[in-house]
């Protein structure tokens, strides 16, 4: 009998520790390892927030900004992309994701990417650079 308490005291305090995990916390804990230059960890625990999350736009972008900062730039593509489904209007997202394509040499989403930077009205000074990037690319 003790043993079946003991049991269900432990699955009791599982349940209630799982229900408890919030993505935020995983997500501010990769911003930190990211920012540490700990980017395994980084991956790992931005991954952990977007399982919890699956549409945390702000995981996706930052563990995005994590795989450009280690040159896998497919990777990091695929998950802004996610990030800007999430949140269109991110102009930061749309940012980054222009700035990989054109590393990528995809000139054509490149532009487009740019487009959908100016289209969200940043700042003045984004918005130069923003135009700037899209003379050259046209060039």
């Amino acid at each position: 009998m003790n043993k079946l308490i003991t049991v269900m005291l432990a699955l009791c305090f599982s349940l209630v520790m799982f229900a408890q995990e919030k993505p935020e916390e995983y997500f501010k804990k990769g911003i930190a390892f990211s920012n540490e230059g700990r980017y395994e960890e980084a991956i790992e625990f931005m991954k952990k927030a977007i399982e919890l999350k699956p549409k945390y736009a702000e995981s996706h972008l930052h563990l995005g900004v994590v795989y450009a900062n280690k040159k896998q730039y497919d990777e990091s593509i695929k998950e802004i992309e996610k990030a800007v489904a999430d949140k269109p209007e991110s102009i930061t997202a749309h940012w980054l994701l222009a700035m990989l394509y054109d590393k990528k040499q995809m000139k054509e989403k490149a532009l487009a990417e740019w487009q959908k930077v100016l289209n969200l009205n940043p700042k003045d000074e984004m918005k130069e650079l923003a135009k700037k990037h899209m003379e050259r690319l046209k060039k």
